[in-house]
């Protein structure tokens, strides 16, 4: 019985996650643009809120734009242009969930 709980348990695990929402790039060009990628979202995606966090202070999108293809979601966002980056993260409102990108670490590994 132990047994089929844990299974069941780890069944639900799998079912409920899903890839994350990762860093791809950055520009300064007319602003901050920063876009991010899922490449395992579902079909229907609603972004509701973008906010940029950088050195303790937030700042809202100015522009949000989301193009899905072949199922990978590229998500668009424009942000007041800034010229130093610390502590950088993108906390999203997808489908009434939050999401948070460690934007920081992503510029770290390129």
């Amino acid at each position: 019985m132990k047994r089929l709980f844990l299974l069941a348990v780890l069944c639900l695990c799998a079912f409920v996650s899903h890839a994350k929402i990762s860093y791809q790039s950055i520009n300064n060009i007319e602003g901050t643009n920063i876009v991010l990628i899922d490449k395992q979202a579902p079909s229907d995606i609603k972004i509701t809120e973008a906010v940029l966090s950088n050195n303790g202070k937030k700042y809202i999108a100015t522009q949000i734009r989301c193009n899905i293809i072949n199922g990978v979601v590229i998500y668009r966002l424009k942000f007041k242009r800034l010229t130093v980056f610390k502590n950088c993260k993108v906390i999203l409102m997808v489908n009434g969930k939050k999401e948070i990108v460690d934007i920081q670490k992503g510029m770290s590994v390129r």
